[in-house]
């Protein structure tokens, strides 16, 4: 197996036809070296994108065997099987990893990029934070590939950055989840779309619009609400679907958290579920199962991306080609899981 290689103070050495240890010493300011030869070893460094060893590394060989992971959230469900998936197989091959969390915030994605630089890791795993969705921003990653860092996106992927990447497939999920709704008799089918600057939502919007066009069903403006990430702003949008004069019958959120807001907000205006509101989420989370009626919902197969992601940068490690070749995409399939919320009652 090959190791990531990125400069070390022994390709500095070999370039300046120095000893490492002038390197060493001029690279931490030692008073037996001279300004010009610290300058010249600076320059070098800088270069070269040489980063001070912070962490247990081989400086001879510049191989490292850690991974790191950034998620939005490590407290989400989805997240945290996905981080297992990947921790499985880098177990597996000897690797650790190093978690982070952005927050949802850019400031705290860049931050972590740059830590995981400074350790020296072999690859970065990211789903990346609304915040950088919406700045349209992914010059951090780019560093990090300019230091040889291999980057793969899961989940929430940033189209301009052309890397490797495992996303759901969404198109034929959605379409099992409208043909449920029709076969159980919803027939006034809302959406609750999660932040358009990402995405996963954008396409989940996308197949929900495409699927009811396909149903040849009602698709009244006023049945698309949008939502942040939170279970507050979820009541707030499902809310708005539920006072209006024609009532959804049921009601597609983007995610499960979107889904509980519309639970909560059925059980707040007293409307039976599922009779008269039917509501389905996506992820599959655990408290899907913990309220009365179930949530219906969509399994991603997180932990399934989790090893796809990491097995891709496996692979790649083995492949000489690799640089040369064209980003690659692998899309998981998901199924529906369907519960109390919606099936309806005869």
């Amino acid at each position: 197996m090959s190791t990531i290689k990125r400069a070390t103070i022994y390709d500095i050495a070999a370039v300046l036809n120095k000893t490492p240890a002038t390197v060493s010493r001029a690279l931490n300011n030692n008073s037996r070296i001279s300004e010009k030869t610290k300058k010249l070893v600076a320059d070098m460094a800088k270069k070269m994108n040489y980063q001070p060893n912070t962490v247990a590394y081989n400086l001879r060989t510049g191989g490292s065997k850690s991974i790191g992971i950034i998620v939005p959230d490590i407290t989400i469900n989805f997240f945290a099987k996905v981080i297992a998936g990947i921790e499985e197989v880098a177990s597996e091959k000897k690797y650790t990893t190093i978690i982070c969390q952005s927050k949802e915030q850019l400031a705290t994605e860049e931050e972590a990029v740059s830590a995981l630089i400074n350790q020296h890791v072999a690859c970065i795993m990211i789903s990346i934070a609304t915040g950088t969705a919406q700045g349209n921003y992914s010059e951090h990653l780019k560093k990090a590939i300019s230091h040889n860092i291999k980057v793969v996106q899961f989940d929430r992927t940033f189209d301009g950055l052309k890397t490797d990447r495992v996303i759901n497939e969404v198109e034929k999920v959605t379409e099992k989840i409208i043909e449920h709704f029709v076969d159980q008799g919803y027939k006034n089918i809302a959406f609750l779309a999660g932040p358009q600057d990402l995405d996963i939502f954008r396409n989940r919007k996308a197949a929900f619009e495409k699927c009811i066009q396909k149903f040849k069903l009602p698709n009244p403006k006023q049945n698309i609400a949008t939502y942040e990430l939170t279970r507050e702003s979820a009541r707030t949008a499902a809310r708005k679907l539920l006072s209006q004069k024609k009532r959804p019958d049921a009601i597609l959120a983007s995610t499960d958290m979107g889904a509980l807001g519309v639970w909560d907000v059925a059980k707040e205006m007293e409307l039976h579920i599922p009779n008269q509101i039917a509501m389905c989420g996506f992820s599959n989370d655990f408290y899907t199962q913990l309220v009365s009626p179930n949530i219906s919902s969509v399994n991603q197969m997180s932990l399934e991306m989790g090893r796809a992601a990491a097995n891709i940068f496996f692979d790649s490690l083995n492949d000489a080609n690799q640089k040369t070749k064209k980003p690659r995409t692998v899309i998981l399939e998901s199924e529906v899981i369907v519960r109390a919320s919606t099936l309806r009652h005869p």
